[in-house]
């Protein structure tokens, strides 16, 4: 179970959910289930709201703008430029991590490098470096690592207040970007992990199901065989009896009538085996069997009643058994009793009612 794609998790476990009493607590639940599964039919969505508030924040800072000359030295084109290169590539965040993160710490390098200012771009550094933790291959998360820290050196020497004190101000830096790639492995390993729990249920209902069908279609097959013997050991008998009856009805009719009470046993137990059979197929069959229902199966000791109704049709039988009989398993008792049932029925229908 092919395997499918596992389903949603849902963020809270149903029972915490019922856990709170609040209804304001169950609506906030339900709110944030219904943004999460928002967030996967439309992530693009979700990324370009994000890159739009980024972009806002660093052309319009509270005291400082980006047409403000006389807080920012540097030319306004070069300004709009940095600040759009720190959040518009964020769109593609889950697509392109590592290119991503080049665009925006480029931006960054020239925003720190020209006038010393960061305009708000250390935050799109770190959803850029989330980013790259989060979607991006393991065996190329290391890669960006020198270029990195280069740019966090830059930072360190030039953005005001860091320049005070660099070697702090690049180990903090880097703490804080390490947190951030931190937390987004986290988050992946427990996405892993939960992916990996759902694709084993999956993968379990799905033996379950074929372990099902599996023990039904051995079911089938051993009432097919059931069927067959019954039917056609019991209908070979009648019809023997009915001829010898129809035959014997021409020169003595008292014998002919013999017969037909003998017909009528051999139908009736044709139709309890049967019934008893196909019991197992329906759905009765998980209630309790009425008492008369309650009957083994045949073995050994049944074969002198066979025997019997197979020689009132007309062959000459004889048989011969040796050693305890009762002492063999009902298993082996029943396939015995089925093989030997089978070639009478055989020589029945074939050789003719005069076999001997």
């Amino acid at each position: 179970m092919s395997v499918g794609s596992p389903p949603p998790q849902a963020v809270f476990p149903p029972e915490f959910e019922q856990m709170w009493g609040n209804p304001l607590a169950r609506r906030a639940v339900r709110r944030v289930r219904r943004m999460r599964r928002a967030v996967r039919r439309r992530p693009l969505l979700l990324d370009s709201v994000l890159a739009l508030a980024l972009l806002t924040a660093g052309l319009i800072a509270p005291g400082r703008t980006w047409y403000d000359k006389a807080a920012v030295q540097a030319p306004t084109a070069l300004v709009v430029l940095t600040v759009l290169g720190q959040s518009v590539p964020l769109v593609w965040r889950r697509r392109a991590p590592l290119a991503v993160l080049a665009l925006v710490l480029a931006a960054c390098v020239v925003q720190w490098a020209c006038w010393g200012e960061s305009q708000r771009s250390v935050v799109g550094l770190l959803v850029a470096i989330y980013s790259l933790a989060r979607y991006e291959r393991l065996n190329r998360l290391f890669w960006p690592a020198p270029f990195l820290l280069a740019g966090l050196s830059v930072s360190a020497y030039r953005v005001k207040p860091f320049e005070q004190q660099p070697l702090y101000s690049l180990f903090f830096l880097c703490a804080t970007s390490v947190a951030a790639a931190t937390l987004a492995l986290v988050v992946r390993a427990r996405q892993a992990q939960l992916g990996a729990l759902a694709d084993r249920a999956h993968r379990l209902e799905v033996e379950r199901e074929q372990r099902v069908q599996l023990a039904t279609l051995a079911e089938r097959s051993r009432v097919s065989r059931e069927m067959h013997d019954i039917i056609g050991h019991n209908l070979a008998v009648i019809i023997g009896l009915a001829d010898g009856a129809s035959y014997a009805a021409a020169n003595d009719p008292a014998r002919g009538a013999e017969v037909l009470p003998v017909i009528a046993g051999t139908a009736r137990q044709a139709l309890s085996e049967l019934r008893r059979t196909l019991s197992a197929l329906s759905a009765s069959a998980l209630q309790p069997p009425a008492a008369d229902e309650l009957a083994p199966q045949p073995g050994l000791a049944d074969l002198a009643a066979l025997l019997e109704r197979i020689q009132a049709a007309g062959p000459r039988i004889s048989h011969r058994t040796a050693g305890d009989l009762d002492a063999l398993p009902p298993g082996v008792q029943l396939t015995v009793y089925r093989i030997v049932q089978e070639a009478l029925t055989n020589s029945l229908k074939h050789a003719g009612p005069a076999t001997g």
